[in-house]
């Protein structure tokens, strides 16, 4: 859905750009009409300035008009999510840097002066915008690479939710299903820097972990006993764990279970408040 709403939008601005540039097209070329037909005076240094813009211009119409009749097009010759996000964009990119050259090329730059500006316009982005490139390389690998794919749960760093969209230099996420209009901007350089969970889809493994200071003799009855009240609060019943185990040369309690992603936190609290109610003299709780 989140995905349908961002190309209606697109689309939409395609179809405003191709009405504002044939208007003003058509204004410029209306004036140059009538200063040809001495209908009114202009002076020659005038209309070759309105000719170099409509000149512009009309490589941008003629572009804006084609991404919009072919756009869609090309947007579903592919099946994945990230595969349109990607092969779009360079399409759009690579139509607006052909516009460019021809406008340079049309006003007497030559291919040689052309060649040298881009080299030099990129050396001088490479420093000047780094964040921006390193957000753009990250946007390439997170395509590219897959480690989550739209619609998957994710968690990165302190963040967490949905993922709605993979942008050019920001993945949004969504934190609430129930607000549609609350969602994380994460930057893309982000997902370079920290380790990155994919939780699933629908429904993701958790796991609540307890620090014991002894064994309770009936340890074995109370861990089944915990067991079944945790059965009790899940959907899921399959892939439960309740176990015991070494972490760091200190006994632990664990507990693992599948829950889906709208219920994680309440299911997490009432897993603790079992597991308090059945070892409470046994858990250790760190106090700063």
């Amino acid at each position: 859905m989140a995905k349908s709403k961002h190309k209606e939008m697109k689309l939409k601005s395609l179809s405003v750009s191709v009405i504002v540039t044939s208007l003003v097209l058509i204004g410029l070329q209306g004036l140059l009409f009538i200063a040809r037909k001495n209908i009114i005076y202009l002076p020659d240094l005038l209309v070759d300035k309105i000719s170099r813009v409509s000149l512009i211009i009309a490589i941008f119409f003629f572009i804006s008009l084609i991404l919009r009749l072919s756009l869609k097009r090309v947007y579903n010759w592919f099946d994945e999510p990230e595969e349109k996000i990607f092969y779009t964009k360079i399409y759009s990119w690579l139509l607006y840097s052909l516009g460019i050259f021809f406008i340079m090329y049309s006003l007497g730059v030559s291919l040689g002066n052309i060649t040298l500006f881009i080299g030099l316009i990129a050396t001088g982005l490479a420093f000047a915008v780094r964040d921006v490139l390193m957000s753009f390389f990250a946007w390439l690998i997170l395509l590219r690479k897959k480690p989550f794919r739209i619609g998957d749960y994710i968690r990165i760093g302190d963040e967490e939710g949905k993922v709605l969209h993979i942008g050019t230099f920001h993945v949004l996420l969504d934190s609430t299903d129930d607000l549609p209009e609350d969602y994380i901007r994460v930057p893309n350089k982000t997902f370079l820097e920290k380790s990155i969970y994919n939780l699933g889809k629908s429904v993701f493994h958790e796991q609540v972990s307890f620090q014991f200071t002894g064994w309770p003799d009936d340890k074995n009855q109370r861990l089944e006993a915990l067991q079944q009240s945790v059965m009790k609060i899940l959907d899921r019943k399959d892939h439960l764990r309740v176990y015991t185990d070494m972490k760091n040369d200190k006994l632990c309690l664990n507990v693992e279970y599948l829950v889906g992603f709208d219920k994680r936190l309440d299911a997490r609290s009432e897993v603790i408040d079992l597991a308090f109610d059945a070892f409470s003299e046994f858990l250790y709780f760190p106090r700063n």
